[in-house]
């Protein structure tokens, strides 16, 4: 978990969809504590797919 990442971006209270959605995608670039929620995936556009994907493989190869 990036602490650090967390304490300096906290999630809006009462967000909303877009809000949410910007905090998350920005959180997977920087923090692999929890998945990208399922319920907002259907709301990604397909370059934002494929940037959680390459987020997900750097995290995965800097923890090697």
């Amino acid at each position: 978990m990036n602490r650090e990442w967390h304490k300096q971006h906290k999630m809006p209270k009462a967000a909303t969809e877009q809000q949410r959605l910007e905090w998350h995608l920005e959180h997977t670039g920087n923090c692999s504590c929890r998945p990208f929620p399922q319920g907002l995936l259907t709301k990604l556009t397909d370059e934002q797919k494929r940037q959680i994907g390459d987020d997900a493989k750097r995290r995965s190869a800097q923890d090697i």
